[in-house]
């Protein structure tokens, strides 16, 4: 099985335009995509450093983040008529489709042309973003193309979502981001208790709602301007946040040890989405002294920046490379290093060369938008979205 994002699917990099950057995200996105390899490559290490499905559960926290926020500045736009609405949602799915869509499909048309025979097979499956509902409908990971059930996911967050933070009343959104989470932990606690195939609570949209809220709930947070006050909390509660969030962390990593049919599993994605939220707060209010440092780090920052492309890739290139490796009776370190340095290869150059550029077009359209309609509310709201 393979334990995803979103990785995307994995959240994607922190988008480049003008504005405030905060590189500790990008760390921390490195870390996460770092976790994910770990897993997929099979590198022997201890069970409590198995943070494969943890790091993908950040890429969702990060979505949920984004996203949000951007909306909540098309909100602040103040759009009034249902045209602007539905040309500022319409221009909102276009750009999340030109951000997700080019290194996806390309690795699926290399991943075709190298004979992956699952691309053929569920290919409209794959293209549609319902890789997810594939996995659904079979009752098991379909191998090769089963890391994409979380692109599928993110992909319908970002159908529904705006549509719910716009219409919201703003006293409102606090509470519902605790019914989401409520209900994400309900819901694959019923699918335990229920004996339902445990690959419905995990690949659902519905089992992955509560990480979304985390971060949404993060973004009003910021919107609302009370993340800067939280240097103004006592020395004593400080001291006991990282420690809360810390044991947490250990707290999910015991839980999952419990019996495939306990509910209390369900706890475990819970408990890392304070985990979670916790390092997204701590990199978003500042970080300093050796966290700080690791962080800022400029190649773990690099690798966040690229790790869209790690995640679309990186199974492909497990499944096309390993085995001239094992046929050459490489040892696992050996393998690991070899698999490691091509992902990152083929990522970098489509950073570079496919996603990069894509991205500057992108951000010229918005800077075309403002300049043709400086006056325009809907003007300002749309560039928000792309900005996101």
């Amino acid at each position: 099985m393979l334990p995803s994002p979103d990785m995307s699917p994995i959240a994607a990099p922190t988008p480049v335009h003008k504005g405030k950057y905060v590189p500790y995200l990008d760390g921390l996105r490195g870390l996460a995509i770092l976790g994910v390899l770990a897993d997929h490559f099979h590198v022997p290490l201890p069970p409590i450093f198995h943070v494969g499905p943890v790091g993908v559960r950040f890429f969702f926290i990060l979505s949920g983040y984004f996203i949000t926020l951007s909306l909540w500045k098309v909100r602040e736009a103040n759009l009034v008529t249902p045209l602007q609405r539905l040309g500022l949602l319409l221009r909102f799915y276009m750009q999340r489709l030109m951000r997700v869509g080019p290194p996806f499909y390309l690795a699926l048309i290399v991943g075709a042309a190298f004979g992956i025979r699952e691309i053929y097979d569920h290919f409209l499956w794959l293209a549609t973003f319902n890789t997810n509902h594939y996995i659904v409908y079979l009752g098991y990971w379909p191998g090769e193309i089963s890391h994409y059930w979380s692109l599928a996911v993110q992909e319908q967050f970002y159908l529904v979502w705006p549509l719910f933070v716009l219409t919201l009343p703003r006293r409102g959104f606090m509470p519902c981001m605790l019914a989401c989470a409520i209900f994400a932990l309900v819901f694959r606690m019923a699918c335990i208790t229920t004996g339902t195939n445990e690959v419905i609570r995990w690949v659902t949209l519905m089992g992955c709602l509560d990480s979304f809220a985390v971060g949404a709930a993060i973004a009003y947070l910021k919107q609302a301007k009370l993340l800067e006050k939280i240097h103004l909390l006592s020395r004593t509660w400080m001291l006991a946040l990282p420690l809360l969030a810390f044991s947490c962390y250990f707290v999910a990593r015991w839980i999952t040890t419990l019996q495939h049919d306990n509910a209390f599993l369900a706890l475990a994605e819970s408990f890392d989405a304070v985990f979670l939220a916790w390092l997204l707060v701590a990199a978003l209010t500042g970080v300093t002294g050796r966290y700080g440092g690791i962080l800022s780090w400029s190649p773990l920052v690099y690798l966040g920046r690229i790790s869209y492309g790690i995640y679309v890739y990186h199974v492909f290139i497990i499944v096309l490379v390993s085995p001239w490796l094992i046929a050459d009776g490489m040892d696992t370190i050996s393998r690991t290093l070899v698999l490691l340095a091509v992902t990152l290869g083929f990522s970098a150059l489509s950073w570079h060369w496919l996603e990069l550029p894509i991205i500057a077009w992108k951000n010229r359209l918005g800077e075309g938008v403002r300049k043709t309609k400086p006056a325009s509310a809907f003007a300002d709201g749309a560039s928000a979205a792309i900005a996101g």
